[in-house]
């Protein structure tokens, strides 16, 4: 009898323990490989990436060091001007400054879909970040804008249309490949076409990620218009849409890493 409550006893310490392993894989969402500190930056920044009217027929540049789990790295970065293509190669530095590559990443971003390479111990893997899910044209039923309001009026408020919830990966982990996929991100638009999109800085939600390593963010995103007002037409067109994107670390929406709100005009809107 006591051999057999021995054995009770230990099968059921041996769930609680499964259980408890269980519960922190699960509430780990993000894998972290160790936050990175004494971020240097010996050439250019993450605003200068952003700046639109820098390097417009050239690659733009960044070099910056930093320290890892006790070990030191500097990246040399390069990035297009539209930020559509950005290719890093991460260094390790040793004792005599020697650098050693160690990894090398590459993203590539075409239609709403980001393509982050990763070259690392002779393995090459590959990343697809398809955005075009969170485009939300589809649930809208209202014609595809033509112009038709030139020249009619467009409300000067916005309507609120709906609040929506994603979760994207962050594959890459340098500067240009972080920038890259969060501008890709906070660009996705449901009108379209469109004559011009304005985007408010993301220069503190890609540093935070850049330092924390942070592998995948939980957004929420709140919708508007302003609608035109062309008389006797039932259906009004989108002339105007807001989107509101606030970043989180976790789907628990309790951490926030920042906020970035896009503007985009349709094509022949005038104000």
């Amino acid at each position: 009898m006591k051999n057999f409550l021995k054995k009770i006893v230990s099968f059921l310490l041996l769930i609680a323990m499964i259980s408890s392993s269980a519960t922190y894989a699960f509430a780990q969402e993000n894998v972290y490989d160790g936050e990175k500190s004494n971020i240097h930056y010996e050439k250019g920044s993450i605003e200068d990436l952003l700046d639109s009217t820098s390097a417009r027929s050239g690659l733009k540049e960044l070099i910056y060091t930093y320290d890892q789990n006790g070990e030191s790295y500097r990246v040399y970065d390069n990035a297009n001007s539209d930020l559509t293509y950005t290719h890093s190669s991460i260094f390790k530095i040793g004792k005599n400054q020697e650098e050693t590559l160690i990894r090398r990443e590459i993203v590539n971003v075409a239609n709403n879909v980001v393509t982050t390479t990763i070259i690392e111990n002779g393995q090459e893997t590959t990343n697809v970040l398809d955005l075009n899910s969170s485009n939300k044209s589809e649930l809208i039923n209202t014609p595809t804008p033509r112009g038709t309001w030139d020249g009619w009026p467009v409300s000067n408020t916005y309507e609120d249309y709906g609040s929506f919830k994603y979760s994207y990966s962050i594959t890459g982990t340098t500067t240009t490949a972080v920038t890259a996929t969060i501008t890709a991100i906070v660009k996705v638009a449901n009108i379209n076409p469109y004559a011009k999109i304005a985007v408010t800085a993301i220069s503190a939600i890609v540093n935070y990620i850049v330092r924390e390593n942070v592998k995948r963010t939980y957004v929420i995103e709140n919708v508007s218009f302003r609608w035109t007002k062309i008389p006797n037409v039932t259906l009004q067109q989108r002339a105007v849409e807001r989107t509101i994107r606030k970043f989180y670390t976790d789907s628990n929406y309790a951490t926030v890493i920042g906020s970035a709100t896009t503007t985009v005009y349709a094509k022949d809107y005038k104000d």
